[in-house]
């Protein structure tokens, strides 16, 4: 299952790599998070959910990534005291 080599396969992830390049070590397996063209770039957001339901976001422009974040799963967002952030 990808989302279990998701940890692993973002250790070799690189800025500047192509589109291409990420769905061939993440694999296939991803959401389109965000999608948008202005007259000089494509932005495109993909997503790839890991084993604990947390999701890596990659910021694509013009097919290259840029950059990329990591967004929490919901049983993670909770302050000590058990309020939501």
């Amino acid at each position: 299952m990808n989302e279990w080599n998701a940890d692993k396969n973002m250790q070799k992830v690189k800025i500047g790599m192509t589109k291409d390049e990420i769905i061939s070590l993440m694999g296939q397996t991803y959401k389109v998070m965000e999608a948008r063209e202005t007259p000089d770039e494509h932005i495109e957001v993909l997503g790839y959910v890991d084993a604990q339901e947390g999701i890596y976001r990659l910021r694509l422009i013009n097919e290259k990534l840029t950059e990329w974040d990591y967004i929490l799963p919901p049983a993670h967002r909770y302050k000590d005291n058990g309020t939501k952030d």
